[in-house]
């Protein structure tokens, strides 16, 4: 199925990283869509299975995907799958965002508070119907935890929940750009880094974690407060990943931007998002990660395939 192309241009180079957290008088305004994240969160907990490896993809619009994308979550998958006996990648949601969930964030013409207008792309996209979105290929275990505009510090607050109600044995995450748009204390961002490990820890205390440095965008070539933020996230979560791993709950850190030569115009649809191409390079990176650190699975063939 052909991507839209109203949803890969124009104003859309940010659309939807926060959903979550909007500047108001110096602090912030937190908003939580609950009503609008996929399969319902409330829903029985699915019952482990016997032998099984459980994984869980965390994170917020990169993981999630919309409509007419693969998502990394497909690539890693299928690639996964042959050779991980009992393979189920768990959560509480399955579905790419509709279309209302993406929500521009500001630019140097708009402020905090401003909306799409009625020449916004985004205005266009959010009036189509909501209801009508599907995979580009629906050929894998579509379960994932990962909500479009979701923060870090949104997830910090839910993980433990998440991780005891679906009992993954694996947690790969990727989140933390949405809170950077925004002046942030790395002191902060380094509280809720920990309480997400606690966190999922207090779900599995046996839990092995994943935590993926945010990737480049391009609107750290507008804001260099933006790419600083980012800079020193990515520091800081490796070396918590260090200082937070333990032999029954191992946590590894990986820079999936310099492991594959992560090129913001080639790898992004709209600055951000990731295309074919840049699908295929978040699952290498996972896949990577999880057969060299704890075993599960094998590298991924390089070099690269083509994307479809």
């Amino acid at each position: 199925m052909a991507i839209p192309p109203s949803r890969r241009t124009g104003t859309l180079i940010l659309a939807g990283l926060l959903a979550l957290a909007l500047v108001a008088g110096g602090g912030y305004l937190w908003v939580t869509r609950t009503d609008d994240r996929g399969t319902d969160p409330t829903a029985e907990a699915e019952t482990p299975m016997s032998g099984s490896l459980r994984v869980m993809l965390s994170g917020d619009s990169m993981t999630q995907g919309a409509d007419g994308d693969r998502t990394w979550r497909y690539h890693l998958w299928n690639h996964l799958e042959p050779a991980v006996g009992g393979l189920d990648f768990v959560g509480p949601y399955s579905d790419p965002a509709t279309t209302d969930m993406i929500v521009p964030v500001p630019t140097d013409e708009t402020s905090p508070s401003a909306g799409p207008t009625a020449d916004d792309p985004a205005a266009e996209a959010a009036s189509g119907d909501a209801d009508t979105v599907e995979y580009r290929d629906p050929d894998f275990d579509q379960d994932h935890n990962a909500v479009w505009g979701r923060t870090l510090r949104d997830a910090s607050a839910s993980i433990g929940e998440e991780v005891g109600r679906y009992e993954p044995d694996v947690l790969c995450a990727l989140i933390g750009v949405n809170d950077l748009l925004w002046p942030v204390e790395m002191a902060e961002m380094e509280e809720w880094l920990r309480r997400y490990v606690e966190g999922a820890r207090e779900g599995n205390p046996d839990v092995k974690i994943v935590l993926a440095e945010a990737l480049p965008i391009a609107y750290a070539d507008n804001d260099p407060g933006f790419a600083l933020r980012t800079y020193s996230y990515n520091i800081l979560i490796r070396d918590l990943a260090g200082e937070l791993s333990t032999d029954r709950s191992p946590v590894v850190s990986i820079d999936i931007a310099e492991r594959e030569k992560w090129d913001v115009a080639a790898d992004t649809y709209d600055g951000t998002h990731p295309n074919a191409r840049g699908e295929i390079k978040i699952a290498a990176a996972f896949a990577d990660a999880l057969a060299e650190s704890y075993g599960v699975g094998e590298p991924y063939p390089r070099p690269l395939p083509e994307p479809l």
